[in-house]
């Protein structure tokens, strides 16, 4: 786990991982770092513009979100390898990164 600020230029929080098998960002809730009051928009792949009428991102976090590519045991692979970007529209927002790559196969 990785704690990463995220201010209001684009921060690249993961680099693309072919072997990644799950990769999630929360944006700390504002109870545990009073400052976090904000919003995190995330993008795969480029990064993404710190508005919400902008369809630059994949997904939206507010103080207290998760999202990722969270996958079940079933999957080899999570669906998205690429790089994810992270960007506020507030500066100092706090987020845990965490990324969790295919075990290693034994032979």
């Amino acid at each position: 786990m990785a704690r990463r600020t995220i201010g209001t230029v684009p921060v690249q929080v993961a680099v693309r991982n072919l072997k990644r098998l799950s990769l999630s960002a929360q944006f700390l809730p504002s109870s545990i770092i009073a400052g976090n009051t904000g919003l995190i928009f995330g993008k795969f792949g480029t990064p993404p513009v710190a508005s919400s009428e902008s369809n630059t991102w994949d997904f939206l976090l507010n103080a207290g979100a998760t999202d990722g590519t969270n996958v079940d045991e079933n999957q080899k692979r999570a669906p998205n390898t690429e790089d994810l970007w992270l960007i506020s529209d507030t500066a100092g927002q706090i987020v845990n990164v965490v990324e969790r790559d295919v075990p290693e196969e034994k032979t």
